[in-house]
């Protein structure tokens, strides 16, 4: 009961302080970081100052220390959601959208690192715009398997400058350093302040208590009915599995052809079906493209379908290619 108290008292107590106290510093964080590039190849190197000193497996569980360990994915791997929910309480807002995962996306929360940024809408505050940032776990497990070898385990995972995507439960990025050297500086005031306030927000709250159970039953019914949705959706994360065996990850292949394709190649048409691709579009030069596709292990058997055709008027082949993606 006093657990609880404490950590109602603190959540009041850190709505009055200044936004600056509570923000996360810009920039990167030094520590540890393990990177996985789109060839999945693991690279450790130390960061300090914003500087990357690359470091072998041995230096890096010596130098690791207490410093932050933080995973840095691919960029074709990180998937951005952007979502609107019923309005509900902000210590409520995880929970939600950690059942919301498995309907809103292909992967359920267990199988994502990930973090929300939610912001009310102004000309609506029954609605909620929630940006989901999230990375498959698949994605970095050459990273995790390389930090588990040497006996280290890592804190984050790093998406862009300086987002930090949580490794447990996908709650959201917090601000302890630059909290706690606020609190210290304004200990005085945060005397009076722990006092009087918890008094008076407990008087103000009693006086709400029914009403708000009211405005939050629709809520509690809908997080039900998720729950059952959640629930009945088992079999269909199966089939769903199964399907993604027999036809192939589709967000990879694209990010290997996207990756494989000159900057002068425009597709107008692409297609998957059970690990047959199809690829038509036009190019500078058509030719080099089945060269190009060949290199990569993943693709196998490509070649035209149909003979490559000049634009009239430019310097650009139509061309149509097939082309199986191995197993």
């Amino acid at each position: 009961m006093l657990a609880g108290f404490f950590s109602w008292w603190l959540a009041r107590i850190t709505e009055v302080l200044p936004t600056a106290w509570t923000k996360t510093a810009a920039g990167p964080r030094d520590g540890l970081i393990v990177e996985v590039d789109d060839g999945q190849t693991v690279t450790l190197s130390i960061r300090r100052g914003g500087r990357c000193n690359p470091v072998g497996l041995g230096a890096a569980a010596r130098q690791a220390g207490s410093k932050p360990i933080l995973l840095r994915p691919p960029p074709g791997v990180v998937l951005v959601k952007h979502h609107t929910i019923p309005t509900v309480p902000h210590r409520q807002l995880g929970q939600l959208l950690r059942h919301e995962l498995g309907r809103i996306t292909p992967f359920p929360a267990t199988e994502l690192f990930w973090c929300w940024e939610a912001h009310a809408r102004p000309n609506n505050r029954a609605r909620t715009d929630v940006v989901l940032t999230m990375v498959p776990r698949k994605a970095l497990a050459p990273a995790l398997a390389v930090l588990e070898s040497i006996g280290l385990q890592a804190h984050g995972v790093e998406v862009g400058a300086a987002q930090l995507l949580a490794i447990g439960d996908g709650s959201h990025r917090t601000a302890g350093g630059a909290l706690g050297r606020g609190l210290a500086r304004a200990c005085p005031v945060l005397v009076a302040v722990a006092l009087g306030l918890p008094l008076v927000l407990q008087a103000v709250a009693l006086s709400r208590t029914e009403s708000a159970i009211a405005a939050l039953q629709p809520v509690v019914t809908q997080v039900q009915a998720l729950r059952r949705d959640i629930a009945s959706g088992d079999a269909g994360r199966g089939v769903l599995a199964q399907e993604m065996e027999r036809t192939g990850d589709v967000l990879q292949i694209l990010a290997t052809v996207t990756r494989l394709l000159p900057d002068d190649t425009f597709l107008t048409d692409f297609s998957l079906r059970d690990r047959q691709m199809t690829l038509s579009g036009r190019s500078a030069s058509a030719a080099r493209l089945i060269t190009g596709l060949s290199a990569d292990a993943t693709i196998r058997n490509t070649a035209f379908t149909a003979p490559v055709t000049r634009i009239d008027g430019t310097s650009a082949d139509l061309f149509s290619i097939k082309a199986e993606v191995a197993k």
